[in-house]
């Protein structure tokens, strides 16, 4: 299946750490919209990834970065003159957002010959509706940056217990307490982990991922609830970086085979 996925582009920049002289300060391409997408290609899939990047130097690395990996930089837009958007995070809470060219539309064409376009509220409301009103098959991944109603979308709406409190979503993402589709619901393991910025993309590929695979609403539910929380343990790490780790999982035989979670739990004592 052909997917596209239209969303952010951001130069993510996090620093682990309470002390200034021995902290780790770690760099990466990110966004919403680019986590997904790559996340998705590295799961075997044929992904197109439209998004406003700057011309500046982060733009530059970003792009050679993901050229490196084999990953379609060509539907991605260089705004001449442009900033690319940057993020900023202090152990897992954020500092600063500069949207940058992100704000910007973008001229996109159409969509109709995708199986599925994936969309996030990192892009302007007027992007996403038309998106919805020519295009079948759409997922949509509000986001905290979004400010408007869903009501009407033609979309699958996906958000976490806080975007979904006043508009409408189908599948909610409860963090450690798990995930909930209309009337299915899975729990989560209770742990709550201190670096949990990216989790919620990680949710989305898995989501989407078994989703194409044909899984019950419960089971694409409990792959991405366990992948979230068996990655969630993994620290110091950026949302890219975390996402990296998929490329270790075998799809192949159309599964994604995490590694069993009581391994890992030495990370947190358990």
């Amino acid at each position: 299946m052909k997917i596209a996925v239209v969303g952010g582009t951001f130069w993510d920049i996090f620093i682990f750490g309470e002390n200034p002289h021995s902290s780790i300060i770690k760099e990466s391409p990110g966004g919403s919209g680019l986590n997904v997408a790559y996340g998705l290609f590295l799961l075997g899939h044929t992904v197109d990834f439209y998004s406003n990047i700057g011309d500046d130097w982060r733009g530059k690395q970003t792009t050679e970065i993901l050229k490196k990996a084999s990953f379609d930089t060509s539907h991605m837009f260089t705004i001449q003159g442009g900033k690319t958007g940057i993020f900023i995070a202090h152990n897992g809470k954020p500092l600063a957002v500069d949207p940058g060219v992100n704000r910007k539309e973008m001229k996109l064409p159409s969509l109709s010959e995708y199986d599925l376009v994936f969309a996030t509220g990192e892009i302007s409301e007027k992007t996403i509706r038309k998106i919805c009103e020519n295009t079948k098959n759409v997922i949509l991944d509000v986001g905290p940056g979004a400010r408007f109603a869903t009501t009407d979308l033609n979309a699958l709406v996906i958000g976490n217990e806080c975007e979904c409190s006043f508009r409408r979503c189908d599948v909610v993402k409860m963090g450690s307490k798990g995930a909930r589709w209309g009337e299915v619901y899975v729990p989560g393991n209770g742990i709550s982990y201190p670096h949990s910025i990216g989790l919620g993309d990680l949710f989305d590929i898995v989501f989407v991922h078994h989703l194409l695979l044909g899984k019950s609403k419960k089971e694409i539910l409990e792959e991405a609830v366990k992948c979230s929380q068996i990655l969630g343990q993994k620290e110091n790490v950026t949302p890219f970086e975390r996402i990296s780790f998929l490329e270790s999982f075998s799809a192949k035989d159309d599964t994604l085979e995490c590694p069993d979670e009581s391994k890992d739990a030495s990370h947190h004592g358990g």
